[in-house]
């Protein structure tokens, strides 16, 4: 089973009409890294601690959509999708907004690929006899205001981290064995599949700035100057990458939304590699 769900994501990535630039000549995405968690893993319900008690375990947000009592058991599919090269390129390029291909592409993920992903992976379960949940595209799902930025019901860079699939960086950014130049996405299946290991030391372990006490590079890379080495101001980025003015910029480029930025995740150690090994 864990072996077809790879395929499945694998496939539906890297066939997608939409996962290609004209302007790049190449796909915006590459091929994606695909680990599990135990949907019963104590680290749900820390995450209520961690992040707020509104965000949601596997079993509250598979039993939100299949009735109160359904769960028996289940598993976290969660996987990274890398940026090609060409992607990073264009975006390490650019210093004081994003680049054009970085727009389209951010625009690319969040309105067809990752959903329609996660869609069809979970049809093919179904004709496995295997029933789920996407939490980020259910009725629940939406962005909220906390006191230090925006938060929501389903994290999927604190899945993944259960998922062991990497740890975060100074700049709050997802560090996996791909780097920080990457997109995330999930689902939650009724089938019980083995975990794949926590094998970082703490949830900082692949970030130099953590390691070392150096580095530092998302910060001179951050053009809102929302990182220090006190940490991540999630407001002043939240505002710089997608506020009016990145709105604005968008449009201007052909875009409806917001043109985002991820800048501190290109021309950085970990741009596309954890640096900490």
């Amino acid at each position: 089973m864990k072996e077809l769900i790879r395929e499945v994501i694998t496939r539906l990535i890297m066939g997608h009409k939409e996962n290609w630039s004209d302007s790049l000549a190449e796909r915006y995405f590459d091929a994606p890294l695909v680990n599990f968690a135990s949907g019963d893993d104590p680290i749900f319900e820390e995450f209520k601690q961690i992040i707020g008690p509104w965000h949601r375990t596997p079993r509250e947000a598979y039993e939100s959509l299949h009735g109160e009592g359904s769960w028996r058991g289940g598993t976290v599919v969660s996987w990274v999708m890398p940026w090609s090269k060409a992607l990073r390129d264009s975006n390490r390029r650019c210093t004081d907004q994003p680049s054009i291909e970085w727009t389209k592409a951010y625009d690319v993920c969040a309105k067809a690929l990752q959903k329609q992903v996660r869609s069809e992976l979970l049809q093919e379960m179904e004709r496995q006899g295997v029933r789920g949940v996407a939490p980020t595209d259910a009725e629940w799902f939406r962005t909220m205001d906390a006191p230090d930025g925006k938060t929501s019901p389903w994290s999927d860079r604190h899945v993944a981290y259960a998922a062991g699939l990497g740890t975060f960086g100074l700049n709050d950014a997802f560090l996996s064995a791909k780097g920080t130049a990457i997109v995330l996405s999930s689902v939650v299946i009724e089938a019980v599949l083995e975990p794949d290991p926590r094998a970082a030391e703490h949830h900082q372990a692949g970030c130099l700035h953590f390691k070392t006490g150096a580095c530092g590079a998302c910060i001179r890379r951050c053009p809102a100057k929302a990182i220090s080495t006190a940490g991540h101001d999630k407001i002043r980025c939240m505002i710089f990458g997608y506020g009016p003015d990145s709105v604005r910029l968008a449009k201007a480029r052909g875009v409806e939304g917001p043109a985002g930025c991820a800048l501190c995740q290109v021309g950085v150690p970990c741009e596309a590699l954890n640096p900490t090994g």
